[in-house]
């Protein structure tokens, strides 16, 4: 049975549409929206969560835009926030004001002014500071110019050659 409490005193049972509140606790369940104060989301999932503070455990977020975003054993297609922590998580994109912290996690793109990775693949990093034990980095700066680069001009080759080979 999923439980989604909003206010306090309110719980509703099953998946839930929009939930705004003060604190809202998703357990086994989802929603579509979520605006709060405070989100903890626990075997649950949200398409789209707004709050300051975001904790996550075996759940998923699509897009959270947060303050602090805390992801165990979880995972997130975007995030937006001035901290992220994400322990045997995953994610796709990470942008953060501050810091991102991966230990035992993955992650497409991660954007920060510091990045702490222990022992996690990270496909690109763009930070002023990386510091980082056992870490598997897929491109760096320069190697994501490079592959842009070469796509593009690949891209340029097949039209030219479609408009050659039209006319």
């Amino acid at each position: 049975m999923a439980d989604i409490e909003g206010q306090p005193g309110t719980t509703r049972s099953g998946d839930a549409g929009d939930v705004t509140a003060g604190e809202v606790t998703i357990r086994q369940g989802g929603a579509r929206s979520v605006a709060a104060r405070d989100v903890v989301i626990r075997q649950g999932g949200a398409v789209r969560v707004s709050a300051q503070d975001v904790r996550v455990t075996q759940g998923g977020v699509v897009l959270a835009s947060t303050g602090a975003l805390d992801v165990t054993a979880g995972g997130v297609v975007a995030a937006l926030a001035d901290t992220a922590d994400f322990g045997q998580s995953w994610a796709h994109v990470v942008i953060t004001r501050e810091s991102a912290s991966l230990d035992q996690a993955a992650g497409g793109v991660v954007v920060a002014k510091t990045v702490e990775a222990h022992d996690s693949a990270v496909g690109l990093v763009l930070a002023r500071e990386f510091h980082g034990e056992g870490v598997r980095i897929l491109m760096g700066p320069r190697a994501a110019f490079a592959l842009g680069a070469g796509v593009g001009f690949g891209l340029a080759l097949v039209t030219a050659w479609r408009r050659r080979s039209r006319g």
